[in-house]
């Protein structure tokens, strides 16, 4: 049975599922505060959730937000371990798309709340 089957219907389905819906906004709101290497990013993200939202990879949303010009490459600088990090930071566009996905995952959690509110 595939991996994706397994998860199906399970909780950790919906937190996957749930990740992947909104990487794109957090990973935009980290880097609308200054250009940031990718595993900084990470870090930053598992730090602010207090390690409840982890993510293995943000390439693929790096690479899809890039491509849609929400971010971009902000120039690479060499670690002390004269390793090569690739820096990258929001753009205009970016800032406003993330307003717009911000808006969205307002609405959708209210009206997620209030249906588990609803009292008849």
């Amino acid at each position: 049975m595939a991996n994706k089957e397994i998860k199906s219907g399970t909780s950790e389905g919906m937190k996957e599922s749930f990740k992947k819906a909104t990487v794109e906004m957090l990973l935009l709101d980290i880097v609308k505060e200054e250009s940031m290497y990718v595993y900084q990013i990470m870090s930053e993200m598992t730090k602010r959730s207090e390690g409840m939202y982890t993510v293995s990879t943000l390439y693929p949303a790096i690479y899809r937000l890039t491509k849609f010009g929400y971010m971009k490459e902000d120039g690479i600088k060499i670690s002390e371990g004269n390793r090569a990090r690739r820096f990258y930071s929001i753009t205009p566009e970016g800032k406003e798309y993330y307003g717009q996905l911000r808006n969205e995952y307002d609405l959708i959690t209210q009206g997620i709340e209030k249906i588990i509110a609803f009292k008849a």
